[in-house]
């Protein structure tokens, strides 16, 4: 168990198996290949404290209180992938509204749309 009880509140993306729920056949076989990185505790604090987010994890987009983490950049673009993988420095903090409002897109692609925040 952590020290850090906001620490506590993530959970990695869990991996993608072949037979999960995705939008497309090839987008889940994509996912089910990238390799997930599980963080140490020292690599998730430095990484909040490099995100200014010692004391206190809020979204990175929306600045509300953060319950999970997203990936910054898609790991699956136009069903192939991007060449990023699921690693704390492609995560950031992020609340569910915003992870789910995101989801495959780019980060600014998205808050330059409709990004609902």
């Amino acid at each position: 168990m952590t020290d850090l009880p906001h620490l506590s509140l993530f959970a990695m993306p869990k991996p993608v198996r072949i037979t999960g729920r995705s939008s497309s056949i090839t987008n889940s076989f994509v996912n089910g290949v990238i390799p997930v990185v599980v963080p140490t505790e020292s690599e998730l604090q430095e990484a909040l404290e490099i995100l200014g987010m010692r004391e206190h994890v809020t979204c990175s987009y929306c600045g509300d209180t953060s319950t999970e983490w997203d990936h910054f950049r898609p790991l699956v673009e136009k069903q192939r992938p991007t060449g990023y993988i699921s690693e704390i420095h492609n995560l950031v903090p992020a609340c569910g509204k915003c992870n789910q409002s995101k989801g495959n897109k780019h980060w600014l692609t998205w808050m330059r749309s409709t990004a609902r925040l």
